[in-house]
């Protein structure tokens, strides 16, 4: 399931009889098998024989859209957890670090690199919501303040493109192809973002971008590096 900046919706409705279904299809070890037709009847009319009064309120149809929400919404979960430990800096720097090599095998640690390109994606993904902000009068985050959007769009484009000259120019120091590094450069980035764009919640979206922004932040104010590049 994807989403876009400007269509992030997380909207599933709560569940009424969820946990009393569970419990029968948790007991549930015999015929017929979990899941079929046969299955959500024979569970249905036990939920009725267990509780007459939710027949009026709930018809098979729906008993079975509730079980279906329910793994769906199971699998988004599952997706967006897989997904933020991949992208989140502050969980894969626990087990990596900055540092290069003792061996001095490299001059640039990997890591480092791998910092820079999350960063300009994260950054890239944050300016995409502003300009959908712009778009429809409010951003993800509720912000609708046209000046401030602006600011802000421009600061994360501003961001983006640092951090991915920065990981260019470092790049280029192994591989001298400009046109070879960029393109592929250019794939990863896109990659990233669009990866960042399929986290479904919204709450767990911004906290990824925002706690990502964080690190991106002070990586880029510790940089001896840290030039003021002119873009436009």
């Amino acid at each position: 399931m994807k989403k876009t900046a400007i269509y992030r919706n997380s909207k599933y409705k709560y569940m009424k009889y969820l946990l009393f279904i569970l419990i029968f299809f948790i007991a549930s070890c015999s015929p017929p098998e979990p899941g079929t037709d046969e299955w959500f009847e024979e569970k249905y009319n036990e939920l009725i024989e267990a509780d007459p009064s939710v027949e009026p309120t709930l018809t098979l149809e729906e008993f079975i859209d509730i079980f279906k929400e329910a793994a769906i919404s199971k699998e988004i979960e599952a997706s967006d957890e897989l997904l933020i430990k991949k992208h989140l800096i502050s969980y894969w720097l626990m087990d990596d670090s900055f540092l290069p090599p003792i061996d001095g095998s490299v001059d640039v640690n990997p890591v480092y690199i791998k910092v820079l390109k999350q960063c300009a994606a994260n950054f890239s993904a944050m300016y995409a919501n502003m300009q959908a902000g712009l778009s429809f009068g409010k951003t993800i985050t509720g912000l609708d303040d046209v000046e401030e959007i602006k600011r802000l769009s421009k600061e994360y484009r501003n961001h983006s493109l640092y951090f991915a000259t920065r990981a260019e120019e470092l790049l280029l120091k192994e591989e001298k192809d400009v046109d070879m590094v960029r393109g592929s450069l250019d794939s990863e980035l896109i990659s990233i973002q669009a990866e960042i764009f399929e986290v479904v919640s919204d709450e767990k979206f911004i906290d990824l971008l925002e706690g990502n922004a964080e690190i991106c932040l002070l990586v880029r104010d510790t940089n001896p590096n840290n030039k003021n590049y002119k873009f436009e």
